[in-house]
């Protein structure tokens, strides 16, 4: 922004009218708090908090410092049938233009660049970066996707009166055995404890299977008595307040973390939905160019107790830099990018650097290529190092098309150091299903696929929770059924109990369940694939997803082309998927349905389509249903693992009350029909032990008797 737009004149009851108009817009009514039409001479706060809460009231997505990655240009041109031409110039080309009245006159009349994304219309004048370009030419927006509180799940407001929220700073130096932890654990003093405003509540903490968890639906005491003494770390958000003599920007809580006292667990944050604001954001001056982004609020302090730099820290449980938060960046040259020295922080220090804008932003290494160094900051402190000369040795991201050994060490290391995040997330749900696949990895594709009406949306709705309370930023797009019923589904699952029978808890697990990172996508039956495609990508931006859910393949496409093309249609799809899944590194977990045939037991030619969709695949999961005497019978079959090769089979069994399923733990043996013909020999040997389930093949179920 020039200075001549920062100190722009406004009259004090022309820039409160504007003001006004934008908090009917944004609903930010504690921004424009203290606001009146005698605003005084501080131009520069004025400047910021109008251009601020423009922004926040603005459908537009992206920083001005974003620059697209190599290819991505001309992949969205293709994909959205604009029909670049060339040029003389080999980094321009031309394109129709989405303003102009179509004519033969005005045809290719933009000129774009395919690094940048900058462009001009030769005929109507039009120009601006490649973010407004995307916006002229696609519908996608925030509305196509959404989370569970704009579903009308939990709650909408403050938990605690927001005049009690300010004062719980003062708070912290009545518990001075808190205040000694802090030093004692974390090396960190009083003095900026008290500059990030760390205050001290007590918040209601849900605690499923405890007694603590049990409200008498009569009175409200158990639910009193149920409160936790909480740390809290407040989230600033910018305010112009001319109360005081200097007419400065100001800053109030807008959102507040508690963690509890006892083991430091989190517990909530108030309000539950996402607000803006930044943990430490008041430390920045107006003047300020200079900031340090931090993983949590323990490395935030250390960094700025150490350097005196203001330094902030992510504003959730896990790797997301919501859009939100964009605006309050804007203003800053250069941010450092200080996560963990390992495999998934170094993944997101450099997705952040492209979200945030390669030219600004400088990445830290906390080991400082001492393999046996420190993984964060609050390590680096422990161990004696100057937090100075880390921060002296960041770099900026490395063009990603030229690299050389030197570039990969570090990667490399890091990979080898930490296997189990090589490997994935870990399920807590099914441990049986980490002991085959390893883990839920980015970059992979999975197909899931199982007879009509036996399970597949609700058990992948459990696994997508069980990674998303992992921390796994998750968008599912259920083109089957509702939004509403799968996240009643996904609910009912998360408190482990049909809340119909206890309506009075709703409200508590809503609450807890709109604080995880989980997002859907508002389609539903036939969608084009690029509007999905383009959906995923404005999700991945704006929110960080790492896990895309699609359920299922065959609604999503249909009613798309001739009833001859359907196979060259799906291997399309699965081809975009394939290679959105790659480029972008997410996981993406898709529903394909099988062909309808009479064999009790399903293989990989039994799944709808060509051969292209298992080859494509990088895990292939089928879900089997065997009919007997005592009922029906199911198991998640593995048949195919490109990450280590491992196969198997996981006995389930489902549970109505929690709508989950659960391996089978205990031991027991079954006979079962030796006549069916199976491509496994007889004489293959049973499982060493109960629980164990590497290499056992769903056909041994038909051969002899084994240990499930």
């Amino acid at each position: 922004m020039s200075s001549t737009n920062i100190a722009r004149p406004f009259s004090g009851s022309r820039l409160l009218l504007k003001l006004q108009r934008l908090h009917l817009l944004s609903g930010a009514s504690s921004l424009i708090r203290g606001f009146r039409p005698s605003l005084g001479d501080s131009l520069f706060a004025r400047g910021f908090t109008f251009r601020y809460l423009h922004k926040i009231s603005s459908p537009n997505d992206y920083t001005k410092y974003y620059i697209p990655k190599p290819g991505e240009v001309l992949d969205f041109l293709n994909r959205h049938y604009q029909f670049p031409r060339k040029t003389n110039n080999v980094k321009v080309l031309k394109i129709k233009c989405p303003k102009c009245r179509p004519r033969k006159s005005n045809f290719f009349s933009i000129e774009i660049n395919v690094n940048d994304g900058t462009y001009r219309c030769n005929e109507c004048m039009t120009k601006g970066t490649w973010k407004d370009y995307m916006q002229l030419i696609t519908k996608t927006s925030t509305f196509q996707v959404i989370n569970s509180a704009q579903m009308g799940i939990g709650c909408p407001s403050y938990l605690s009166n927001p005049e009690e929220i300010e004062q719980y700073s003062n708070e912290l130096q009545n518990h001075l055995k808190i205040v000694e932890r802090f030093e004692n654990d974390h090396g960190i003093n009083l003095t900026t404890l008290l500059a990030y405003k760390i205050g001290i509540a007590n918040y209601y903490n849900i605690k499923p299977k405890s007694s603590i968890n049990f409200i008498d639906q009569e009175t409200e005491i158990s639910r009193q008595d149920a409160k936790e003494l909480c740390i809290t770390f407040p989230r600033m958000a910018p305010c112009f307040d001319d109360q005081g003599q200097d007419n400065a920007l100001r800053n109030k809580v807008a959102r507040i973390k508690a963690c509890s006292v006892e083991d430091n667990e989190f517990v909530t944050f108030d309000p539950p939905s996402f607000h803006s604001g930044l943990f430490g954001y008041h430390l920045a001056p107006l003047e300020c160019e200079t900031i340090i982004l931090t993983e949590n609020e323990y490395d935030a302090m250390t960094v700025y107790q150490e350097t005196q730099i203001p330094t902030i820290c992510l504003p959730n449980n896990g790797y997301q830099l919501p859009i939100e938060i964009l605006p309050l960046l804007e203003r800053f040259s250069k941010i450092y990018i200080w996560l963990n020295d390992d495999v998934q922080g170094q993944d997101a220090a450099e997705k952040f650097a492209q979200k945030l804008g390669i030219d600004r932003c400088l990445i830290v290494n906390a080991r400082c290529n001492n393999f046996d160094g420190p993984i964060n900051a609050s390590q680096a402190l422990a161990m004696g190092k100057n937090l100075n000369e880390i921060l002296s040795l960041a770099k900026p991201l490395q063009h990603e098309q030229i690299l050389n050994f030197d570039n990969l060490k570090e990667a490399v290391y890091r990979e080898i150091i930490n296997p189990g995040q090589v490997r994935g997330v870990l399920s807590k749900d099914l441990p049986a299903l980490t002991q085959i696949l390893k883990g839920h990895r980015p970059g992979e594709l999975t197909v899931f696929t199982g007879p009509t009406g036996s399970g597949k949306t609700t058990i992948l709705s459990q696994l997508s929770l069980d990674y998303c309370k992992s921390g796994v930023s998750t968008l599912w797009g259920s083109f089957e059924i509702s939004n509403v019923r799968l996240a009643k589904k996904m609910l009912t699952q998360f408190a482990g109990e049909d809340l119909s029978k206890n309506p009075i808890e709703f409200m508590n697990w809503a609450q807890r369940f709109q604080q995880l990172p989980m997002y859907f996508l508002k389609f539903f039956g036939s969608t084009e694939v690029s509007t999905v495609i383009d959906a995923m990508n404005h999700a991945i931006y704006a929110f960080d997803v790492q896990h895309i859910i699609i359920d299922n393949l065959q609604f999503m496409i249909s009613e798309q082309g001739r009833f001859t093309d359907r196979w060259e249609l799906q291997d399309r799809t699965i081809s975009a998927f394939r290679k959105f899944a790659t480029e972008k590194n997410v996981h993406i977990t898709m529903v394909v349905h099988p062909k309808k045939d009479n064999r009790e037991l399903l293989d990989m030619s039994s799944i709808f389509g060509s051969a292209k969709i298992s080859q494509e695949a990088d895990n292939v999961i089928i879900l089997q249903k065997i009919e007997s005497e005592d009922g029906d019978e199911r198991y998640l079959h593995i048949k195919k693992n490109r990450f280590d090769g491992t196969l198997g089979a996981i006995p389930i069994e489902f549970i109505p009350d929690s709508l989950k399923i659960q391996q089978l733990r205990e031991p027991r043996s079954r006979e079962v029909d030796r006549s069916f013909a199976g491509r496994y020999s007889k004489d293959m040997a049973v499982m060493p032990k109960a629980g164990t389930y590497v290499n056992l093949s769903p056909e041994q179920f038909q051969h002899r008797k084994i240990i499930m």
